[in-house]
This record gives C-alpha cells, structure tokens and sequence, in this order.
C-alpha cells in the first residue's frame, strides 16, 4: 500500500488576509470568509485568533483559559468552511508584541533595556515579551487550547528579542546561572560576555520554539508549526538562528518580500534571495516566503500587479512557496486578483512545481558569521525598522552589499547557483559544486577555512575578495588571511581607500578571465586591500591615487587588485579590494564580465540564454520522482523605477541547455503550449515564444549528467 504523501509536501498558496478586530468578527460571515480565500486560489492560510496585541484587552476569538473575553467562537465557526473548501488552516499566533496597555498589567512579562527601561516602541507603540518570563507558559496555554480544535497547525510570528534586549530580572538570573556573569550592559562585540549575551539571546529563541512545538503536538500530533524566521540579513537584532529553530519547526519561512519604500533601492530578486537561503537551511522540510501585497510601510496601499506577480514568480522559481498577506478589505483590488491569478497557476501545475530540488554547479556562500560579527547594513524589516542605524558600519566593506552585488552579478549573468551557509559547508556538499564564492566573507573558522581549502586543492574552485578569511569567526582581525595559500597571497599593510577617482590596468590580456573587456583601463573599488603575491598571478594592477580630477594619470602600482592563483588542482580568482560591492552600488559592466567569465571558466556551463536581456533571471530545478527537468525564468524587464507596472514582453528567447540527456518533450506551462527541441552539438534547444513576467518550461524524461 502507498503511503500518502502529507499535506504540505505539494504547493501551498498561503492567504493571510489580516489582523481582523472584534468589531470585524463579530460581523464577518465564516462561509463568506473561507469562499473568498478559495476564490482568490489559496489552500493554505493564516488566520487569526485573538485581538490581544492589536486592542487594549485580552481578547480572543476561540475558547481558552488565558482569554479574558471570547466575544465569538470564530475559529470553531469558521475551520469547517475552510476544510469544506480545500482550504488548510494554520493559526496565526502572535508571540512578539503586546498591546502596551495589556503589557504594562504584566510588567514582569516585558523585555527590559540595558537601561532598566521596558521595551515599548515596537512598531512605535507595542511591548515585546519575554520568551524567559511568565508569558511563556500563558502563551503556551493558548497553544494547547487552539490544538484543541482541528487545525491544520500553528504560526507564530516572532518570538524576538528587541535590539538591545533583554536585560529583566529573568534574564539577568538565566544568564548569570550559565555564564557565571553578569550581563553586559554596553555593547562590545570583542567582549566575551557580549559574545555569551548574543548566544544566551539565540540559545532563548530557540527553547521557546522547541516547548511551543511540545505543547502544539502533545494535544495534536498531525498539526504543523512555524514561525517568522531570518532572511538575508543579521540574524543577531532579533537573534532568530535559522539553523538551531529547525529542529523544532516543520518549515521555514522569512519576509523575503516584503518591500519597502523607495523600491529603486531594492533587489529586483529580493524573494529569490531568500528562497535560496531558506532552502538550503530547511534540510529538506518546506519553505515559505511571506510577500507582503502592500507596498511597505503603508499597509493598506497594494503594490501594482505587475509587482505582484513577479514577487510570486520570483518565490517560487527558487523552491519557495508564496505566503500573500493583505487587509480583507483589500481582497478586490488589482494586486490581490494577480495574486489569486499566479496562485490558481501554482496549484494548476502543482505535479510540475512540487518536490523539486535546484540544479546549480555554482554556489554563493551568505556567511552567517560575517553578517553577525564583521562591519555589515541591517536591511529594515518588520523586526528590524530601524534598518542600517543596527549595523556596525565602519569605513569599509558592507558584506551584505557585497553579497548583493554578487548575487546581481550572477543573475544577470544567466548562471544557476545555489546559496550555501556555514553549516552547508562541508566538503561532501562541495563536491556537488565546481565554484564557491565568498563575496566578502570575511568572518571564517579555522574548521571552515579548512575545507575551503581542501575544496579548491581537491579540485573545486574559489572566487574571493576583499577581507574574505582574514577575521575569525566572532570578528577578531587575523594576522593573515586563513586562506593565504588558497590566495597565493599575503596581506600587506592592509586595508586603503577612499578611492573614488582612481583606475585599475589590466595587465593580463591574454587570460580569458579578461576577454571581452571593454577597456584595459578599469574604475577601482571603493576601497581595496594591500597584498603581495606568493603563488598568484595579477591580472589587474593598481594604479597610485589620483590627486585629484583632470590630472595626468599616475603610475601603476605596485598593488594588484585581481590575482589568479593555482592551489591544488583547483584555482582561486581573489579580488583584492571590495569588488562586488563596488558592482552593486556602480554596476560597472566589466566587472560582471569577469565575474562572468569567471563563471565560464571555473564551471560548466548548464544553461545559455540568447535573444535575452540581463534583466531576466533563469534557475534550474528537478523532480528526482518525476524525471522532469524544469526552467524557470523570471522577465524583471520593466520601467526605469519602481514599483514596476509593466514589464517589457520578450519573444523568441532562445534556451540552450548542456549536460542533459534523453530530453525529448518540452511544454510551457504558462503559456500551455508544446515547444519544439532542436539538437544543437549535443546540446537541447527549444525557444519560448513569448515571456511576460514569468514563465516554467518542463522538458522530459530528463538524465542529469553533470
């Protein structure tokens, strides 16, 4: 007998269509609710429970012992419309903001500062609760009252700890019994208490997690749990650790799109960037990408469909599936019908879409390390809205700039890659890949270091730049780069910049990594790093600062700014300066040149594009059950700002794929149309007539042979 397959391992659309008041439930028709949902294309959602953390009381809208009023039964109403319409329910369980009224009845419950002070600005106006206080076991009462009923799960958003807490009497005792100290009252990042306090503060989160799962499943085993989790961003302000909350969640899922304010400055493939960094920290387990339909901060003012659809495509191109949260009131207008447009897509083609793993023989290393403990921007988030004010920026290297940029590099390059971690760092996971790049990642262990190196001497193959290695894994300065030898350098006097009008020559016209430039005579970044040569090669050198501009161009240095080394039987291209994130502020086409041709030389090639800007992303992906083999490309070919309302429509883009055999059918699935396969040397080549925002190609039976 063949087991079924659970619920959530098929595509889930996630509706969660706000916080709703008592004035709200006691009006709202349960049938009328769910049949809205099931309209717009969802078979999954989050619905709210109480209004304790949006009103003054301790209200709540199912039975349970911590309510102090249940003004409607909602939630027993309103499940078996849900159920009755395909519609899998999982409760929305706030767990990181208090009304501030509700907060100040339970004093001892609040997160304290460092100046004694309760926390009671979240989001301007709300208290945030402490996982070590008495609100644990209050919160985890309502958990075990709502598994009562037949829910499909639990998500929790939040817990957190509010930058700069918790300093209350719970978490002074907690921490002194552990670390036989007090708690540090002054941020010191090379303090060893501050170090204990940021590990304390995961170490928290994470036991929250682990008994609210136990009180969840103690009453209904079947029933999932999550909760709001970390992005590509410091995980430290909230200190949510990915990789330790895992064990006790049944998926993983982050803001990766939500937008704020000025769009021009945000990734096109923001939502992307986080399905990749979440899929390779799920282990495996279903991961979720909440897309805020509202264009950030004003929650009730949706982003243009255009936006819409490509924060959808963009999701689920890289292995996530699409959390849509707007207010109900809000469930007519134009965004949410494209939302419910590309949700009756998703679940249409669910055998296409579901159980799929990436194919990428690139990887792109986001360090955790280096995002805690080294100079980096905090994006604003919900968590986080005071954004960069929490970064430790210092005169040079943003790591999270750096990342950007390579990731921009790459995917304006057309290259498939994957994004790793440390804990993904082993040589095991790295024989699946013949190119790592640690764009600025300048926080590595010794352990970590180690493999790298056995990697590239292995075989693999290595692209760095700037700081990469030279710190420790909690950001004290080396004397060294960890991985000199993989370099074929060593550091000199250090880091130098401003470099603001200053140039870089080629001075190895012959390598392919040069090929194609448009010029011998390059912009330097920003800043750049001294170094001497062991083993490397220049490619580039320096030229001395220029003194000012409209003055003769001064002499080549003695500095080179791009080394080719031989380690091993691998290579190391290593950028002695901040190269990418010079590419992500400036976008200098030459440098995504020799990223590119980088790319091209240090691994094999999957995937080519023709008749197609760089402004369209492509990703790989497979069914191992299916034998089917689909591309995904996302067309974020629209206006010069955003947010975007159209895109630009493609034609006759050509996809060439190598490496893969036994193809012999081709269908795009937006389009509903069978393609044609043409054999060119060897290799498949079908052309999708027609691309919008976003379109799936399936090819078939497919033999992986990379």
């Amino acid at each position: 007998m063949t087991e079924r397959k659970p619920w959530w391992r098929s595509v889930m659309t996630i509706a969660d269509l706000g916080k709703i008041s008592v004035e709200e439930v006691l009006k709202l028709d349960p049938a009328e609710l769910a049949e809205t949902k099931r309209r717009l294309g969802f078979n999954t959602e989050h619905i709210t429970c109480g209004d304790t953390y949006g009103g003054v009381k301790d209200v709540f809208y199912f039975k349970t012992s911590i309510a102090r009023e249940v003004p409607r039964d909602f939630i027993g109403e309103y499940i078996p419309e849900a159920h009755k319409r395909g519609i899998k329910v999982l409760i929305y369980y706030n767990v990181h903001r208090l009304h501030v009224e509700f907060g100040r009845k339970h004093p001892e419950w609040i997160q304290v500062n460092a100046q004694g002070r309760i926390v009671d600005n979240l989001y301007g106006s709300g208290c945030a609760p402490c996982v070590n206080s008495p609100y644990r076991d209050w919160s985890f009462q309502g958990i075990r009252d709502l598994a009562a009923y037949e829910i499909d799960g639990v998500f929790l958003d939040g817990p957190i700890f509010a930058p700069g807490a918790c300093y209350c009497e719970n978490c002074q005792t907690l921490f002194k019994g552990e670390y036989g100290v007090e708690l540090p009252r002054k941020e010191d990042w090379k303090d060893p208490a501050w170090r204990s306090f940021i590990e304390f503060r995961y170490e928290s989160i994470a036991s929250y997690l682990r008994d609210a799962e136990k009180a969840l499943k103690t009453v209904r085993p079947e029933a999932v749990i999550y909760m709001n989790c970390t992005g590509l961003w410091p995980a430290w302000p909230a200190a949510r650790d990915n990789r330790r909350l895992m064990p006790y969640q049944d998926f993983l899922g982050a803001e990766g799109g939500f937008l704020y304010y000025d769009l021009r400055a945000t990734p096109l493939w923001k939502p992307g960037m986080a399905a990749k960094l979440l899929e390779t920290q799920a282990g495996g387990k279903p991961t979720v990408v909440f897309i805020a339909g509202a264009h950030k901060g004003w929650d009730t003012y949706l982003l243009p469909p255009t936006e819409t659809r490509l924060l959808y495509a963009d999701a689920v191109a890289n292995g996530a599936n699409p959390w849509y949260g707007i207010p109900l009131r809000l469930a007519g207008g134009p965004g949410a019908l494209a939302a419910g447009e590309m949700n009756r897509f998703l679940v249409g083609n669910a055998e296409y879409l579901e159980e799929t793993v990436p194919l990428a023989r690139v990887a792109l290393f986001w360090s955790c390390r280096t995002a805690d403990f080294y100079r980096a921007s905090v994006p604003v988030t919900d968590f986080t809205p005071q954004g960069e004010r929490l970064g430790r920026r210092e005169a040079a290297g943003n790591f999270y700039a750096s990342f950007l940029g390579c990731y921009e590099a790459f995917v304006r390059s057309h290259v498939p890659f994957n994004v790793l971690d440390e804990e993904a760092l082993t040589l095991e996971t790295l024989r699946g890949y013949d190119l790592l790049v640690a764009p600025n990642c300048a926080c590595i262990s010794e352990e970590k270091a180690e493999v790298i190196a056995d990697y590239v001497k292995s075989g693999g193959n290595l692209i760095a730049s700037f700081e990469a290695s030279r710190y420790d894994e909690y950001g004290d300065l080396r004397e060294k780069f960890s991985l000199s030898k993989v370099f074929g350098v060593e550091v000199g006097k250090g880091t130098f910049g401003p470099m603001r009008l200053d140039y870089m020559t080629v001075v190895e016209l012959e390598s392919p990594l040069t090929e194609g430039l448009s010029a011998t005579l390059l912009p330097c970044p920003v800043y750049g790093i001294e170094v001497v040569p062991t083993t490397a090669k220049p490619l580039t050198m320096y030229h001395e600062k220029m003194p000012a501009r409209y003055v003769k161009l001064p002499p080549v240095s003695r500095n080179p700014a791009v080394t080719l080394n031989d380690y091993g039987d691998g290579r190391c291209l290593y950028m002695a300066g901040n190269f990418f994130e010079h590419y992500y502020n400036y976008h200098n086409p030459d440098y995504r040149r020799i990223v590119a041709n980088a790319v091209g030389l240090m691994s094999k090639v999957l995937v080519t594009l023709e008749n197609c800007p760089t402004s369209v992303e492509v990703t790989l992906r497979h069914q191992p059950g299916k034998g089917r083999l689909l591309v995904h490309l996302v067309n974020f070919t629209g206006e010069m700002t955003r947010p975007m309302e159209s895109v630009v429509t493609l034609r006759d883009v050509a996809v060439t794929l190598h490496r893969f055999q036994g193809l012999k059918k081709a269908k795009a699935l937006r389009l509903g149309k069978e393609l044609s396969l043409e054999d060119v040397n060897g290799d498949v080549k079908v052309v999708l007539p027609l691309l919008k925002e976003y379109e799936v190609i399936t090819l078939e039976p497919l033999e992986v042979t990379l």
